[in-house]
C-alpha cells in the first residue's frame, strides 16, 4: 500500500492565516516542510481520506488526477476535513472526467463517499446545479462504527474516535489484503469501545498515522479531543499490548497545530527518540 500525505496541519494551517506567533513567523521564514496545509491523505491513486478546503491546492501542487478516485472517506464534518460544496464541481459543466463532453452519462464513473453520521447528515442530496447532476456521479454512504465495508480492493472498518461529542467522528482501518493502515485523525485517547474492538479483533497494523495536534507535549495537557506525543505513546503501548502491532509497525505523527510550537526539524529530533516518524506535506510511504 502507498500513502501520500497531501496536507498535515490542523484547521488553521501552519503558518496560520492571521497568526504572528513565533512558530508561524519561523514557518514563513523557513518554508519547506514547515509549510503545512490542512490534513488530507491519498492511498495509492484511488482512495482519498477527507476533502477539505485545501483539496484544490493539493491537486495543483502534486499533479493529482482526482478522476481516478473511486472512494472518499470522510472522518467528520469539521470544515478542515469536509467541504461538501467543492464536490459540486464533479458534475457538468465543471468536469468531464473522460475528457469528452459528449461521453455517455452511463460511462461517468461513480465516486463512493463514506461519511460519519454528522457529515452524512450534512451531505447534500442535490447540488445547486441540479440540472447537470449526473446520475450516480456521487453516492453517499453512512459509515457505521465497527461495521466493515468493501470499497473496491479495500476492506474499511470505521472506528469511533474521541473528538466531537455532539457529532460522530470516525477513524478508519484500511486493508488491501496485504497491508493494513490505521488512520487515527481527529481523536484523543481512544474511547473504550474502540479499545475493546482492537483487543478482540487484533488486526495486524503495518502503518499507524496518529493525530498529534499537540505536537511534542510531554504530558497530558490541553484539550481532550486531540493527541500529542504523550498520548501517542500511551496508545501505541495499548495496541502493542493487544497484539495489534509488532516491532515492524511504522508509527507516524500527523495533523499538527501551530500551538505545538515546534518546527518540523525540532519535531523530528524529539520524536525520533521514541520511534515516531513526523509527517510533512508531500511525504510518501510504502508498506
Amino acid at each position: 500500500m502507498k500513502l501520500k500525505y497531501l496536507g498535515t496541519a490542523a484547521a488553521e494551517g501552519i503558518p496560520a492565516v492571521f497568526c504572528n506567533c513565533p512558530l508561524c513567523k519561523r514557518a514563513r521564514e523557513l518554508g519547506g516542510r514547515d509549510f503545512r496545509s490542512r490534513a488530507q491523505t491519498l492511498i495509492n491513486d484511488d482512495l482519498l481520506i477527507d476533502f477539505g478546503p485545501d483539496t484544490y491546492w493539493h491537486v495543483c501542487r502534486y499533479g493529482l488526477d482526482l478522476a481516478k478516485i473511486r472512494t472518499l472517506l470522510i472522518t467528520h464534518a469539521h470544515e478542515d476535513h469536509y467541504s461538501p460544496a467543492e464536490l459540486d464541481y464533479r458534475n457538468r459543466p465543471f468536469a468531464y472526467l473522460s475528457g469528452d463532453k459528449e461521453c455517455d452519462d452511463a460511462d461517468f464513473p461513480t465516486l463512493d463517499i463514506y461519511l460519519s453520521k454528522g457529515a452524512y447528515d450534512y451531505a447534500p442530496a442535490k447540488f445547486y446545479h441540479e440540472n447537470v447532476l449526473l446520475p450516480g456521479a456521487m453516492t453517499f454512504h453512512r459509515a457505521r462504527a465497527f461495521q466493515p465495508f468493501t470499497a473496491g480492493k479495500y476492506t474499511v472498518t470505521p472506528l469511533t474516535a474521541n473528538h466531537w461529542p455532539d457529532h460522530e467522528a470516525l477513524n478508519y482501518l484500511i486493508s488491501d489484503g496485504g497491508s493494513t493502515l490505521l488512520y487515527a485523525h481527529d481523536t484523543g485517547l481512544f474511547p473504550q469501545g474502540t479499545l475493546d474492538w482492537f483487543k478482540e479483533n487484533k488486526p495486524r497494523l503495518d502503518f499507524v498515522s496518529f493525530d498529534c495536534t499537540g505536537m511534542a507535549s510531554g504530558h497530558d495537557t490541553g484539550g481532550g479531543h486531540h493527541m500529542n506525543l504523550y498520548r501517542n505513546k500511551i496508545t501505541r503501548e495499548q495496541l502493542l499490548e493487544f497484539g495489534c502491532a509488532t516491532e515492524k509497525t511504522v508509527w507516524c505523527c500527523n495533523h499538527f497545530s501551530h500551538n505545538g510550537k515546534s518546527t518540523h526539524d525540532e519535531l523530528v529530533k524529539i520524536m525520533a527518540k521514541d520511534g515516531f516518524l513526523v509527517s510533512y506535506d508531500g511525504m510518501e510511504a510504502e508498506f
